[in-house]
């Protein structure tokens, strides 16, 4: 039953409407693929496997080596080349020319665009495959639990619903370009210290210890997403789970993913994660890689013979490794391998738009931005982030980087073909619109810094300072402030300047309270991660060519441990906090952050009114039946279960009442019946509407059965609690955000 049911929006002459969780209508026109199932790719995987000698088969259960990041054995007597697997998350890297460096994952999620989360998918896509390349290492959807986590900037952020939506766009995006997505890293690695301990040559990761409601609701959520959205591959991790190796976890690997998820693609090892050979075997690991460390490949022909692995295993894990080659058409026509090759196309302008998108305005006192062209025209430009490095574009790779950054480090850093940093974009804009522009990018020369408060302008100037937080895979952050004393900069500018605006371009969170409440730090862009269209996409936002409708994906925090977790120094990484994480968290315990999860402002106004909750309707053209034939895909696994089903509609209307076009991100918050044992309020809906002054959209939220259900730990099944729940329509996690509320009773 439905209670505090408001007016019915049927039809509003002069509105248009939007829908949460589906993408432009015309994104089945970027697929490459027909229509294959995995069924009938399944049944291609199984006459191919029919063929091949033991030896054959055991041979493809291990990477070889080659010109890829992962290779598979080819088989020339059966028209096979082999496959190539190539990192990474945000474009093709692994040092390759010819290469986007996309926005990273934390930098589209900062979007709240299912529309850009595809397109981004797309692109990437489009350039694995015009290489050649058959797997794409990514997309990455490990949560931010910790703030200094050193691969934050990879993923999605702290929430798992909104992970989720990113994962299943971004899969969906690859594949139909015929490339197979690898979801990863399966699962709870969400640190990089202790992430090997023991002896070289047997490596273990450390323990990620946490309980079953946990793990299915937090941590499995975003990876169940890419399952239900058709991935071909998932890559277990470097850590234990619950004292046991993740790719030899017969419970992560062979209960959750394989039978409960249903997962009918493969399971590869992260590169060396593979410690045992018949073990991993057993325990659900699929493809040993790069190999060549004697665990599997021809090593199982003798644990085949002896019985301790059956061969019908063995052609499992071959039908599995295949089936997303046959399901992608990769048999037919797939182009020739060359990593070098250009496929970049006009990749820049997607990349720009998401850029821009997924940038945050945290502050803007008095309205100091967007600046007029017409009437600012003085600006002092102080930081070594406005520029570039003095050591090229590989330094992006570097702890020490000194310059702009378009993404972090490690295997998910693509080495850009090239990138726009911030001072080149100003300086083109000051050429344009005959601006007076000064710099220093040498922060450290404080006499220069301090000589410049004098120059001729300066009284009337308007001074941006631009700060960075880099990190990378191998290691965590050490605390969460900005490279190179980047406070005493924004101190030191702002103690001068009252007109001062700070640009933040940094991996995952930061602690900003050395000078975030000084009177003179009238505004504050978080830039993140947004790839190498930066320079030109942070000077649209700040001179208005693009009013920024960013969220946060993140909780900022006023202390560090008001976090409540951190990076585990020990070999056990115990999640103590269970489903209370981000703004979970600081709901349960009352803290309140400097900016909340879900957080951005506009330099326009919005309005919400008539909301209204229905049950979910069967039919052609109603929001629910749109809704899934948007998520649809031949290779989709969304409709194997019931979970995915559409359960309730929740609609209201959002007006532009101020002056400039722009966005506004309205986000569903759910509260639980007391059963589920759930957090204050849990995301569970959110859609970017963009609007003109003035205009107003319907928006349409849909919540699934799984949306409105907790893991139910004795029945061992998402269960949907009796109860009334609340539903808050808000734009963050801020309870005094909150524009409007209703519930429904079940």
């Amino acid at each position: 039953m439905v209670v505090n049911r408001l007016l019915v929006i049927i039809f509003v002459v002069g509105f248009s409407c939007t829908f949460s969780a589906v993408v432009d209508s015309n994104s089945n026109k970027f697929s490459k693929l027909t229509s294959r199932t995995w069924d009938e790719a399944i049944g291609m995987a199984k006459s191919f496997v029919a063929q091949l000698t033991l030896e054959e088969k055991c041979n493809m259960t291990s990477g070889m080596g080659g010109p890829c990041a992962g290779n598979v054995v080819p088989i020339p007597r059966l028209n096979f080349n082999g496959m190539c697997f190539q990192d990474s998350p945000s474009g093709v890297g692994d040092g390759v020319l010819h290469s986007t460096a996309f926005a990273a994952g934390i930098h589209i999620a900062a979007t709240w665009d299912r529309d850009l989360f595809y397109k981004r998918g797309v692109a990437i896509g489009k350039e694995f495959q015009g290489k050649g390349v058959h797997f794409a290492l990514g997309p990455m959807m490990n949560i931010d639990r910790n703030a200094r986590h050193g691969r934050n900037w990879e993923g999605f952020g702290a929430d798992p619903y909104l992970s989720g939506e990113n994962a299943f766009y971004y899969v969906q995006g690859v594949q139909d370009q015929g490339v197979v997505a690898t979801a990863k890293h399966y699962i709870c690695n969400e640190q990089e210290t202790n992430r090997f301990y023991d002896t070289p040559s047997n490596s273990k990761g450390y323990s990620a210890n946490l309980d079953d409601k946990t793990i299915h609701e937090i941590y499995l959520w975003p990876f169940a997403s890419s399952v239900a959205a058709g991935v071909g591959s998932v890559m277990c991790s470097y850590n234990q789970v619950n004292g046991t190796q993740a790719c030899q976890n017969d419970r992560t690997l062979n209960v959750l993913l394989k039978q409960e998820l249903e997962f009918p693609g493969n399971v590869m090892s992260d590169w060396g994660a593979t410690k045992t050979g018949v073990e991993s075997v057993l325990g659900g690991l699929d493809i040993d890689m790069p190999g060549g460390d004697g665990f599997m490949g021809i090593a199982l022909v003798q644990a085949v013979k002896s019985g301790t692995v059956t061969e019908a295993r063995i052609d499992d894990m071959i039908i599995r490794v295949l089936a997303p080659y046959y399901l992608l058409e990769q048999d037919q026509g797939y182009p020739s391998l060359d990593l070098d090759r250009d496929a970049i196309g006009d990749n820049y302008n997607v990349n720009r738009e998401i850029g821009t998108a997924g940038m945050v305005l945290l502050k803007n006192a008095h309205n100091a931005l967007p600046f007029n062209v017409m009437t600012d025209k003085y600006f002092f430009v102080y930081g070594t982030a406005a520029g570039q490095s003095d050591e090229g574009f590989e330094a992006g790779g570097s702890e020490q980087h000194a310059g702009a950054l378009y993404q972090g480090g490690g295997s998910g850093f693509v080495e850009p073909t090239y990138g726009i940093d911030p001072l080149t974009a100003l300086l083109i804009n000051g050429r344009d619109s005959h601006l007076q522009i000064r710099y220093i990018t040498n922060q450290n020369d404080y006499q220069a810094i301090n000589d410049s408060f004098n120059a001729r302008g300066f009284g009337s100037a308007k001074c941006l300072v631009f700060i960075s937080a880099w990190s990378s895979e191998g290691s965590d952050r050490r605390d969460l402030h900005a490279l190179n004393n980047g406070d005493k900069l924004v101190q030191t500018v702002a103690s001068r300047c009252a007109n001062t605006v700070v640009i933040v371009n940094s991996v995952s969170q930061l602690n900003l309270e050395a000078w975030i409440d000084h009177p003179n730090v009238v505004g504050v862009i978080w830039s993140g991660m947004p790839g190498s269209e930066y320079g030109h996409a942070i000077v649209d936002v700040l001179f208005g060519n693009y009013n920024p409708g960013g969220k946060l994906v993140f909780t900022l925090a006023k202390n560090d441990s008001d976090y409540g977790t951190d990076i585990s120094e020990s070999y056990n990484s115990n999640y103590t906090e269970g489903v209370f994480l981000d703004y979970r968290h600081f709901d349960e315990h009352n803290i309140v952050p400097r900016y909340f999860f879900g957080y951005g402002l506009s330099y326009t106004t919005f309005a919400f009114s008539s909301l209204d909750i229905s049950k979910a309707r069967k039919g052609p053209h109603t929001i629910s039946s749109q809704y899934r034939q948007h998520r649809m895909r031949p290779y989709a696994n969304i409709g194997t279960s019931s979970i995915y089903e559409p359960a309730y509609e929740i609609s209201f209307i959002i007006t532009n009442t101020g002056k400039m076009s722009g966005s506004e991100v309205p986000q569903l918050y759910l509260t639980f019946p007391a059963e589920a044992q759930e957090p204050p309020k849990l995301l569970r809906g959110f859609e970017r509407v963009y609007l003109v002054s003035g205009e107003s959209k319907q928006v349409s939220f849909v919540l699934t059965q799984k949306d409105i259900s907790y893991w139910n730990v004795v029945n061992q099944k998402w269960t949907i609690a009796s109860g009334t729940y609340i539903v808050w329509i808000s734009t963050s996690a801020n309870n005094l955000d909150i524009k409007m509320q209703s519930s429904f009773h079940i």
